[in-house]
């Protein structure tokens, strides 16, 4: 009878076994150990473009990722979780004296910008798993349809256009409709298109609309509004921009309101069993190549606090480090300008001249004034609201917490505005895709600090970023070393049709905070740059001292034709003058993108990992 039950046990164990869902595996299965190694695929950089390509490789291939830094979750706590505080993060500060956090952000400084106050910019660049979507204020939109065609037409492939890349933007995220209950406030209304949206694709980063809207965001939207920019009726990721404002999506989780980055695709591979391996806190220190004609990138020699070793990759070498360390990688492995590479007695592996060139940087600035309406930051910092609002965000994932997102507005400069243009400038702009807008505006509320305007609750700020600087920056080296930080020039306001246009738009922003609707709110004169700075000389010389990066670098290992002589890759991100060595993140886009370009750097690793997977 024991026997008899036993055997019975034993068959019910097998059949629940044999029924049960199978386990996930570890989320640690997925780290690797310090050691030579040897990968189908090597992908330098686990931020927003290298995990998800690494993820879409590893569906089919063993990959290494090689990541400088961390887990943000880890190192940077709810700075890099909660969305509120990507408004707020230290780390994004400009200063020289910025407060450091050396666990997330590489400390980058740039030359001074001798046309721009001859300051010396902090520019903030993910040193996370997730990179810079680790730390980035989660703004989710797509370009437009002309600027994807003239983007085909640059490099020479057709497959760049709207219609071809809109299943890569679809295959990388998913959208969840506004909340409506958490966003119950006037002047709120969201419109979109859901058609170029698919979550049966199962896209790991999640998009969404904030929990929780700004009540004064919501008046300055009515002022944006007021000088032409009506609310989109199909909001930003249809390829349609200029001429629109709207509340923006933002790369949020909405379930419990935290921040989506890249590592979602980290997340999801581990979940599917992918066989991908992740090397942290290492860095890469140069590319290896084989003997043959054209050489082949073998695999890549790394340092993890001091220990190196070598990571090879039978197959390619995909480098996604960004716009500053994408071009300094390749100039310390002996692929760049040959003067540059002969002066730091480097060997020459391909004489690439347009290596770190071209560099493109959105800037951006504020207008500000004192309102009367409450703001996040105010309630915020608030002691006797600390309470019911972490309760909000902790129970419900709604409240101030909640939400980093906001209002925008795109367009090109009307004709009433453009009197200050030169011919030149003109001519410039002109060569613009038709709908591609010169002007980004986003509208922020700040907490008023006591002295700036006693009758202000709140500084309402509304800013403007240029679209499509024709400054031209660059990223050289100092050294043969990767441990030495790359030198980096944005070269801002160097070209002067960035100040013609900048100058129409700072009048732009004047305009909007003029408008009748806002009036009942506003409290005192001009807060900055204030009521005396009038003439376009004077708003010029304003603008040199307060331009700020949007945190938008392009361009440095630009994409381009055969014909185009500074090119560094070619329509697939392949490298000129070697084999097995592509570039996939945000320095290939040929120019710079309207907007914010997450959502394009996700398009571009879904699209060029098809590429590497088909043979391509």
């Amino acid at each position: 009878m024991l026997c008899l039950s036993t055997g019975l046990l034993l068959i019910f164990s097998i059949l629940v076994l044999a029924n049960s869902p199978p386990k996930k595996p570890l989320f640690s299965s997925s780290f690797a150990i310090p050691g030579n190694a040897t990968y189908d695929y090597v992908v330098v950089g686990g931020g927003t473009a290298g995990l998800a390509i690494a993820s879409r490789l590893a569906e089919t291939a063993s990959v290494a990722v090689i990541e400088a830094g961390g887990l943000y979750e880890v190192e940077n706590g709810n700075q890099s979780v909660v969305p509120w505080y990507a408004l707020t993060m230290g780390v994004l500060s400009v200063s020289e004296s910025y407060p450091r956090q050396p666990l997330v952000d590489w400390d980058l400084v740039s030359v001074p910008q001798t046309k721009a106050g001859n300051r010396c910019i902090h520019y903030a660049r993910g040193k996370t798993l997730g990179g810079c979507s680790a730390i980035n204020t989660m703004g989710y939109h797509r370009p437009t349809v002309g600027t994807f065609q003239r983007w085909a037409d640059l490099v020479g492939d057709q497959s760049y256009t709207w219609p071809n890349v809109l299943k890569y933007f679809k295959k990388s995220v998913q959208l969840t409709p506004p909340n409506l209950q958490k966003r119950n406030v006037k002047n709120a209304t969201v419109l979109y298109d859901p058609t170029v949206f698919d979550n049966s694709l199962g896209g790991p980063v999640q998009v969404s609309w904030g929990n929780w809207v700004d009540i004064t965001a919501t008046w300055l939207a009515l002022a944006m509004q007021s000088i032409g920019l009506p609310l989109s009726p199909l909001s930003f990721s249809s390829g349609v921009l200029s001429g629109y404002s709207g509340w923006v999506t933002s790369e949020i989780d909405p379930d419990d309101a935290t921040r989506s980055s890249s590592t979602a695709y980290l997340r999801q591979a581990i979940e599917r069993g992918s066989n991908l391996n992740v090397y942290t806190h290492t860095q890469a220190t140069r590319i290896l190549f084989n003997e043959e004609t054209p050489k082949k990138a073998t695999g890549v020699s790394v340092s993890t606090q001091g220990f190196k070793y070598t990571i090879s990759a039978t197959k390619e070498v995909i480098i996604s480090a960004g716009v500053f360390h994408s071009p300094q990688l390749l100039m310390v492995s002996g692929l760049g300008p040959p003067s540059l590479l002969s002066s730091h007695n480097i060997p020459i592996i391909s004489p690439l001249p347009g290596v770190g060139q071209n560099l493109q940087d959105q800037i951006f600035f504020d207008v500000l004034s004192g309102l009367s309406t409450p703001s996040t930051g105010s309630i915020v910092s608030d002691p006797s609201q600390s309470s019911r609002i972490l309760s909000q965000y902790l129970s419900d994932a709604s409240g101030p917490y909640s939400s980093a997102g906001g209002y925008i507005a795109f367009e090109k400069i009307p004709p009433s505005s453009r009197t200050n243009f030169t011919s030149r400038t003109t001519s410039l702009l002109s060569s613009l895709p038709a709908d591609s807008p010169e002007i980004e505006y986003i509208v922020l509320a700040f907490p008023n600090t006591p002295g700036t305007n006693d009758n202000a609750t709140t500084v309402g700020a509304v800013s403007a970023t240029i679209q499509s600087p024709f400054s031209r920056g660059s990223v050289t080296i100092s050294s043969s070393e990767m441990s030495d930080p790359p030198v980096i020039d944005m070269a801002w306001l160097s070209d002067p049709a960035d100040g013609e246009l900048l100058i129409a738009a700072f009048k732009r922003c004047r305009q909007a905070l003029s408008a009748p609707s806002i009036q009942g709110i506003k409290t005192g004169p001009e807060i900055s740059p204030g009521e005396h700075v009038q003439s376009d000389a004077d708003i010029l010389a304003w603008l040199r001292e307060n331009v700020v990066p949007v945190w938008h670098p392009s361009s440095t290992c630009k994409m381009g034709s055969e014909g185009d002589s500074m090119a560094v890759v070619d329509n697939r991100g392949r490298v000129r003058g070697v084999r097995g060595l592509r570039v996939c993140d945000l320095s290939v886009v040929p120019e710079a993108l309207p907007g914010h370009p997450s959502a394009s750097v996700y398009m571009l690793a879904e699209k060029i990992g098809d590429d590497v997977k088909n043979g391509r």
